[in-house]
């Protein structure tokens, strides 16, 4: 993989490309900008003394993120560093000190050609010849948000907010690359998390809505770029991430509320969007796959000029399908541009938009299906298959317009102090009109109802940051204060008017074409904020790394209902305060074995009121983790191990006798997860995992639940992945990628009616590179995927009796892409 400095880079425009940027500009300048002024004279660091942590591994990484550090440039050839590795580097060193510690025994040298600019070279070489240069020096700290250049990651944006390594994280954090997502096929981030341990997908991957997933037993927060999501009142004004516009998605397990407030305890799922690069980016594909699905896409980027201190990102799809459930379809439009200004050498400014557009008939899910005929047999009408649809023709659809923008600012105050604020405000409008089941009438028929719920949500989310690294002796510090602020502002309207609408035969499936949009009965608004103090030190003594974390929050919230049918209207005002913590420790052997353990809090907002009519208090959480994760020195390969207890409390219950709700409940996750990706050897990749989770809810107002297990939480899954590509011979550019899910049974709902059995699903990929065979067509790929390769038909969850939900099936798409 080749890094690249965004500060230095020059790169020349093409003449093609000139109307295309001058529009990405243009578009892209037109959000609201800070004006920023920074420093423009820095001092020089070549005999300056720094404290510098670089990881053993290969010499070109050890370069790269010794110059990212230490805030230059250097420049090599890349055949200069192939099959190379350094010691590493951890204490105090002047520039020059460190480069010569990390080139010992190398055969390398190098020297300073200009101001903060580095040059390498063989020893006794002239470094004129050195045609032509890999240039990098990016930030570490900025490192989590570009390409990993392989399915291993070895730094994380979510899990301090530091860009600490992986290694070096005090809990579990599981990472999908770019290359990942690539090699897999995958089209949205459902299918981008389905190999990873202790997540799964809660309606399978036939949702063009949202993606629902459970993370360690709780519905997780979802965040893009380190920045909370909208959610809306009732969940339903989420915006549906499109998986193209990602450089990487993070799911940072257990508690996360020190550094992010309100969150449940499983865990968070961060998004990373594609960045502007100095380096260019130019790549255009179409598909065509199961259901008539057509999609084009392209994603462009550079330096907008000679002195390459602007860059450009645009990344955008238009795409259209049918599925496998019957009268259900989509069409959607996206685009992202961005901007980078490299102000200065301290100082730069990124600019990140969006904008999608889904609008589904059908009303953008498969519906929910009786469990009889679908999870249990001996139904009079026979077995419902997967494309069995039970709305109206031509009244059931979805639509969802969603549009950000924001920044991403950062300044190096000086050679300890660096200032970071991220900013963004999203829009999102849904709208749903359906036709559901109700309850069975008789043996054959089926009571439906209408219903419509439009929900929309605008946010404003800003995240302030100042982190310092310095030294004490030998003890080497990151410490990260933050303040953080998010305010949402929803509203939900009901439309329901009982069973309005003729029911049906589900032996025939004849419809009556009488639904009609009922009237407006209920209306919820929903105005609710989150300002977070944060504090994080992260400690290095030796081989050990000390993490200690703390946050205060204020979360408010008012909630108005309206009864629209009985004028009448009743507003619940919410004031909660909660400290949350974080404590952890690791050890890194040499051998690159490094065990860990960790405590950390969450706290979660109830919305409602008790039995006294005051508001509901915040759910509690915490969790125990000891782990151990494995990195060889070579990096090409990533091992983790964890086993975790938590815990949440205060779970709002209902009394089975009396009816009144109270925060009685209680519920205990107990897992062990394991995790491996590999890059083998050149064009060989593999990953395997495990999870095995024990869920119980321990208390609840209703008996008869106390001892059952949480729903959306197998018991046990596993899967593994074999990539390879062909490097030599006749057959070089083919490649070949397989891979096994299993995910083991489950239930659907607390009172565990309704049991989901294992499945094991099959997955594949079959991709070439045509510039292999002939030069003339460099840059084309073509790709055949599969997912779910055996068309296995299985109900994913059933949350009531006529609440069932059959997976995706089998969707094969064919790709052919270029790059130039």
């Amino acid at each position: 993989m080749t890094h690249f400095s965004t500060s230095h880079a020059r790169t020349a425009c093409r003449t093609g490309l000139l109307p295309l940027r001058a529009a990405v500009v243009a578009a892209t300048l037109a959000m609201a900008v800070p004006q920023a002024h920074a420093q423009s004279d820095t001092p020089s660091t070549s005999t300056q003394r720094s404290s510098y942590q670089v990881a053993p591994g290969p010499l070109d990484h050890a370069l790269t993120d010794f110059a990212a550090q230490a805030g230059v440039t250097v420049q090599f050839k890349p055949s200069l560093t192939e099959g190379r590795h350094s010691p590493g580097l951890r204490g105090e060193y002047s520039v020059n000190e460190g480069f010569a510690r990390l080139l010992q025994g190398s055969g390398l040298t190098i020297n300073e050609r200009g101001s903060r600019v580095y040059v390498l070279s063989a020893a006794a070489t002239d470094a004129a010849l050195l045609e032509p240069l890999t240039i990098t020096g990016q930030r570490a700290d900025a490192s989590p948000s570009l390409a990993a250049g392989s399915i291993v990651a070895s730094t994380s944006a979510a899990g301090t907010k530091t860009g600490t390594p992986l290694i070096r994280t005090p809990q579990a954090v599981n990472v999908v690359t770019r290359e990942e997502l690539q090699q897999h096929g995958a089209n949205n981030v459902t299918q981008a998390l389905q190999y990873t341990p202790g997540l799964v997908s809660q309606y399978g991957n036939a949702d063009v809505r949202h993606d629902w997933f459970t993370v360690r037993g709780f519905t997780p927060g979802r965040y893009l770029d380190g920045l909370r999501l909208p959610f809306g009142v009732l969940g339903y004004a989420q915006p549906k991430i499109a998986s193209y516009g990602l450089e990487r998605v993070e799911v940072f397990k257990g508690p996360a509320s020190v550094l992010y407030g309100q969150n449940a305890p499983g865990g968070m799922i961060n998004m990373v969007s594609k960045r502007p690069s100095a380096e260019p980016v130019r790549e255009v594909y179409a598909e065509y796959g199961s259901y008539d699905a057509q999609q084009v896409g392209f994603d462009l980027g550079g330096a907008l000029s000679d002195s390459g201190n602007l860059l450009y990102r645009l990344v955008g799809q238009l795409g259209e399908a049918d599925s496998r459930v019957d009268y259900l379809s989509e069409e959607r439009q996206f685009i992202a541009p961005s901007l980078t200004w490299l102000i200065s050498d301290a100082t730069r400014l990124t600019l990140l938009a969006q904008y999608q557009n889904i609008d589904s008939d059908g009303g953008g899910a498969q519906p929910a299906l009786p469990a009889v005929g679908t999870l249990y047999g001996g139904s009079p009408y026979g077995k419902l298959d997967a494309d069995t649809f039970i709305g109206e023709p031509g009244f059931d659809r979805f639509s969802n317009e969603q549009m950000m923008a924001g920044w991403e600012f950062e300044h190096q105050l000086n050679d300890v102090w660096q200032l970071r604020q991220n900013l963004r405000v999203s829009r999102v409008d849904t709208y749903t009109q359906r036709v559901q089941a109700y309850s069975m009438i008789s043996p054959t028929v089926l009571a439906r109802y209408a219903w419509a719920f439009p929900e929309d949500s605008t946010t404003f989310t800003v995240d302030n940051q100042a982190i310092a690294r310095f030294a004490t002796g030998s003890a080497e510090h990151t410490l990260l204060l933050g303040a953080d602020y998010q305010n949402e502002d929803a509203t939900y309207d009901e439309h329901f008017q009982g069973t309005s609408v003729s029911p049906i035969d589900l032996s025939t499936l004849q419809y009556s074409g009488d639904a009609v949009k009922p009237p407006l009965t209920t209306r919820r608004e929903q105005d609710r904020y989150q300002a977070g103090l944060y504090l994080q030190e992260e400690l290095q003594l030796a081989g050990w790394t000390f993490n200690l974390g703390g946050r205060y929050d204020i979360a408010k919230a008012e909630s108005k209902t309206t009864d629209v049918l009985a004028g009448t209207s009743s507003t619940v005002d919410q004031d909660d305060e909660a400290f949350t913590g974080r404590l952890g420790v690791v050890y890194e052997f040499a051998n690159g074995i490094a065990p860990y353990a960790s405590y950390s809090q969450s706290f979660a907002p109830t919305a409602g009121v008790g039995a006294d009519g005051n508001a509901l208090k915040p759910t509690e959480g915490e969790q125990y983790e000891l782990g151990i994760r494995y990195q060889p020195a070579s990096g090409s390969s990533l091992w983790s191990l964890s086993a975790y207890e938590l815990t949440q409390e205060n779970v709002l219950t209902r009394d089975l006798l009396t009816n009144v709700r109270s925060q009685t409940g209680e519920v205990r996750v107990r897992g062990l997860e394991l995790e491996g990706k590999m890059a083998l050897s050149r064009g060989l990749d593999a990953s395997l995992s495990y999870a095995l989770t024990d869920s119980e809810i321990t208390r609840d107002g209703n008996p008869a639940i106390e001892g059952n297990e949480q729903p959306f939480v197998p018991n046990k899954q596993g899967s593994a992945w074999l990539n390879y590509v062909v490097q030599s011979s006749a057959l070089r550019g083919l490649g070949l990628g397989g891979g096994v899910r299993y995910i083991g049974k489950s239930y659907g709902e607390v009172a565990n009616n309704f049991e989901s059995p294992s499945v094991t699903l099959f997955d594949a990929v079959l991709s070439y590179d045509v510039g292999e065979l002939t030069q003339s067509l460099d840059g084309t790929q073509l790709s055949l995927s599969a997912n779910n390769l055996m068309d296995k038909e299985y109900v994913s969850y059933c949350i009531s009796s006529t609440g069932c939900f059959y997976d995706g099936g089998r969707v094969v798409t064919a790709q052919v892409k270029y790059n130039w």
